[in-house]
């Protein structure tokens, strides 16, 4: 079938080489996010001698501008008309612009003037952040397309989960150990950006040749303005529930994700080098929970699964409030596996509960703007992901944690552990308790769908 071809029947499924081919798209952006998230800044201020200030405010600019870009990036998705359907062509473009411009973000000449260098970050962030973007938005916008089957949406994105896994281990255990085997400093970092950066692109464009089979859509004409459309969307009661949902879990995530240095280092007084173990574990759960979490949904049902995911989560994060000091690095281990298990359903759940939003967009309102949704997904998950440090740094600082020079010694306070305890286990115990109750009034169900879809099909 073509890619210009309208989707067919809610029992089309979407055979495993397409589900795959869709997935490794995640994977190229997983990669690059990791890197930029957890390396770029420590090479712009450690390796390349940007001024920590200056780097911290161009990232800042660059993370607006990125956030600022996804819904009009939907809207142009939505609208666009080519013969490789509407969200391919963005797919090959974001690809090499965004693998580009991560190479060039690693090879920021450190020789230069500081007015030079911010300069040149600057552009490179932006050129960045708008590849990514243009690759990012239509591709979130696929699984509603490629199937109208309620379950299979979730097989689907469950390969989009894995590879956000598979690309955070990648660049946590393994990229920065790159860097140190070719020096360490300005050649090894350049290293870092090359082989991750090609390594992404190919992955994206694997993307793009994958889905050249795959189901779409066409774009609906309306008289609605942009902003009409976006005012419309943004209105719909079962997308406001799962932005809801999704800023609450990924809040709650960030944040004890943000403290389990703190934690082990300050109160259960561990090395460092335990984090490799610890991602170890979480990992290899995470890649074996995905077809878990499948399966559950099958036969529960995805919002009831994630009822499941979510409050199974807030128990044994409160797992970390009564561990003791000195606690065994298994027993460490052994927490990172249980809490991977859950939050892999609630990563994957949650985000499999977007296509059926974007289809209940269609058959209410007869229009075809999934990336306008996925556009606005994507905000709800930037913002998340700006707040979790803000908020860790905050509870740190209020009650009473000492920073240090050169992770120097201190000896902090009960107070200040006390917050440490509070980040990683109560606050998001009770994120995860308030996102439960708002799926407890979750009602776009499989049969619902299967309702509305039966009405827009009758004469």
């Amino acid at each position: 079938m073509s890619s210009t071809a309208k989707a067919a029947g809610p029992a089309d499924n979407v055979d495993l080489s397409l589900r795959a081919g869709w997935g490794v798209g995640a994977l190229g952006v997983a990669l690059l996010f990791n890197t930029y998230s957890t390396l770029l800044l420590f090479y712009l201020t450690n390796i390349a001698g940007v001024a920590a200030g200056v780097a911290g405010t161009l990232l800042a600019i660059a993370k607006a501008y990125d956030w600022a870009t996804d819904v009009p990036m939907g809207i142009l998705s939505d609208r666009t008309r080519s013969r490789f359907g509407r969200r391919r062509p963005w797919l090959l473009l974001g690809a090499f612009v965004c693998g580009g411009a991560f190479v060039m973000l690693f090879s920021t000449p450190a020789e230069a003037t500081d007015t030079l260098k911010a300069a040149y970050v600057l552009g490179a962030l932006i050129l960045f952040n708008t590849g990514y973007t243009l690759f990012n938005v239509p591709h979130l916008s696929m699984p509603a397309e490629m199937s109208a089957s309620y379950d299979e949406r979730t097989a689907i994105m469950s390969f989009r989960a894995v590879a956000i896994v598979l690309g955070t281990f990648i660049v946590g255990g393994f990229a920065p150990r790159l860097a140190v085997a070719f020096g360490g400093g300005v050649d090894g970092y350049s290293v870092v950006g090359w082989t991750l950066g090609i390594a992404a692109t190919a992955a994206m464009l694997g993307c793009f040749a994958a889905t050249a089979r795959a189901r779409a859509t066409q774009h609906v004409k309306t008289r609605q303005s942009v902003r009409g459309q976006f005012a419309t969307a943004i209105r719909n009661v079962h997308f406001l529930k799962l932005a809801a949902f999704k800023l609450l879990t990924l809040v709650a995530t960030g944040v004890a994700q943000g403290s389990v240095l703190f934690f082990v280092t300050n109160i259960l007084g561990h090395s460092q080098g335990v984090m490799l173990w610890y991602g170890l574990g979480y990992a290899s759960v995470s890649l074996v929970a995905a077809p878990v979490w499948t399966r559950i949904s099958r036969r529960l049902g995805k919002h009831n699964a994630l009822i499941l995911a979510t409050f199974g989560f807030m128990l044994f994060v409160m797992w970390w409030w009564i561990a003791p000091p000195s606690e065994p690095v298994a027993l460490l281990i052994a927490r990172s596996m249980v809490l991977s298990f859950f939050a892999m359903g609630k990563l994957l759940l949650g985000m499999s509960l977007l296509p059926d939003v974007q289809e209940y967009d269609y058959l209410k309102t007869g229009l075809r703007r999934e990336g306008v949704f996925a556009g606005a997904y994507n905000m709800v998950e930037k913002t998340a992901f700006i707040a979790a440090p803000l908020v860790v740094g905050f509870i740190l600082q209020i009650l009473g944690y000492e920073s240090t020079v050169n992770n120097q010694a201190v000896e902090q306070d009960a107070r200040a552990l006390t917050g440490i305890r509070v980040s990683i286990a109560a606050l998001p115990a009770v994120c995860n308790l308030l996102a439960g109750v708002i799926l407890l009034r979750w009602t776009l169900t499989r049969e619902y769908l299967a309702e509305l879809r039966e009405q827009r099909a009758s004469p």
